[in-house]
């Protein structure tokens, strides 16, 4: 099965703009990623984003930066799973994904990456071949496992979060008083212990 789902999907480059990462309080779901778009848009107004390649392939996500240091030019690569890229949306030539990657200097294990593309048309071509990625069996398998414990652990926010709290829902640095949040946190760090040991 697993030979047969590599067949499906083809090596494809995309040359984008990587608004930025924005830490997300779901794994699935476009309330989640909608609102990390917007925070990133804004972003971007002050921010230059700076230009990347990302390859999609059967494995998942490759993030390609070239960049000069020192008057020499590198190459920085990072490899993301395909069972770690959780959903994905699209809003015009804006490509949002959630993704299991685990930040060590904040402890979050979930974020949200937005990619501008040069075009809505391929903004789209490169959300459907995300979306070949996503909704593997066994990756959707996992991601229910993952909202099944975060559930039961109290960790994970209802289904439609309302609008006033979409901030607090995507960035943890926006609200850091109640007790509410720091046990939400605590159950976060431990998800991305988690995490982090099976990608390890």
């Amino acid at each position: 099965m697993a030979l047969r789902l590599k067949k499906d999907i083809k090596k494809a480059s995309y040359y984008v703009w990587f608004l930025g990462a924005q830490e997300s309080r779901g794994l699935r779901g476009e309330e989640f990623a909608v609102p990390a778009i917007r925070i990133l848009e804004e972003r971007a107004r002050d921010l230059e984003p700076f230009k990347v390649t990302l390859q999609v392939s059967h494995k998942g996500l490759k993030i390609i930066q070239n960049v000069t240091s020192k008057g020499k030019q590198q190459t920085i690569k990072h490899f993301i799973p395909h069972g770690s890229i959780t959903s994905a949306v699209v809003q015009g030539d804006v490509v949002a994904c959630v993704l299991l990657l685990y930040n060590p200097i904040t402890g979050c294990p979930v974020h949200v990456h937005a990619y501008r593309c040069d075009s809505d048309h391929t903004a789209e071509m490169l959300f459907t071949h995300l979306l070949a990625l996503i909704e593997r069996p066994e990756n959707q398998k996992k991601f229910a496992d993952i909202e099944r414990k975060l559930q039961m652990r109290g960790a994970l926010p209802s289904k439609k979060p309302p609008d006033s709290s979409l901030g607090s829902e995507v960035s943890r640095e926006s609200d850091s008083g109640s007790n509410e949040e720091r046990s939400v946190a605590n159950l976060y760090d431990s998800l991305a212990a988690e995490l982090k040991q099976k990608l390890l």
